[in-house]
């Protein structure tokens, strides 16, 4: 299941009519609108954040939308399970969220002109794992494994960190990256 949510709606239906998302009321207010949606979910579900026509995002909103959302993600019962993917973001926003997620050792999808790439704090191995999946779409573990010249062991342990993290989702022993067609 995929449920797509533009975070420029949000900020209309709250009455903003600027494109900024600035300030930690802000951010609260977006957040709680966007957990009201997914509190609907049920199962397996990619929720893409759409950020194409917000135009700033400081790092108090990027703390309480992006970052707060994908704690509650990782940390609660909820009738979901939830694969973050962000898109439409700029490189000053890239820059903004990606401190907010270092910080707090998050992280998480983003569909860029270039590609799929994950944003926030990643080790260097489960970056490269995760970058040559995005490449080749699906592979299971022993596949990885040759692909890279890496040890079995390792391509194991990486790939399931990254699922349990939620930036990558498996499938009868095969992983992926979350897309907006998964």
């Amino acid at each position: 299941m995929i449920t797509q949510i533009d975070v420029r709606d949000v900020l209309v239906q709250m009455g903003h009519g600027h494109p900024d998302l600035v300030t930690r009321p802000t951010g609260r207010a977006v957040r709680s609108s966007i957990e009201t949606e997914l509190a609907r979910l049920t199962g397996r579900t990619v929720v893409v954040l759409d950020f194409t026509a917000v135009r700033i995002i400081d790092c108090s909103c990027a703390d309480e939308i992006v970052a707060k959302l994908l704690q509650a993600s990782l940390t609660v019962a909820s009738p979901y399970e939830a694969f973050f993917l962000v898109r439409g973001l700029h490189d000053d926003q890239v820059g903004e969220i990606e401190e907010v997620l270092r910080s707090q050792r998050l992280a998480l999808v983003a569909e860029t002109q270039s590609g799929l790439q994950l944003i926030g704090a990643v080790a260097d191995d489960a970056r490269v794992a995760f970058e040559h999946l995005a490449a080749r779409g699906r592979a299971g573990v022993e596949e990885l494994a040759a692909e890279l010249a890496w040890p079995l062991e390792l391509v194991r342990t990486t790939l399931e960190e990254l699922a349990e993290r939620r930036l990558l989702m498996q499938d009868a022993g095969r992983y992926h990256p979350p897309t907006a067609a998964a």
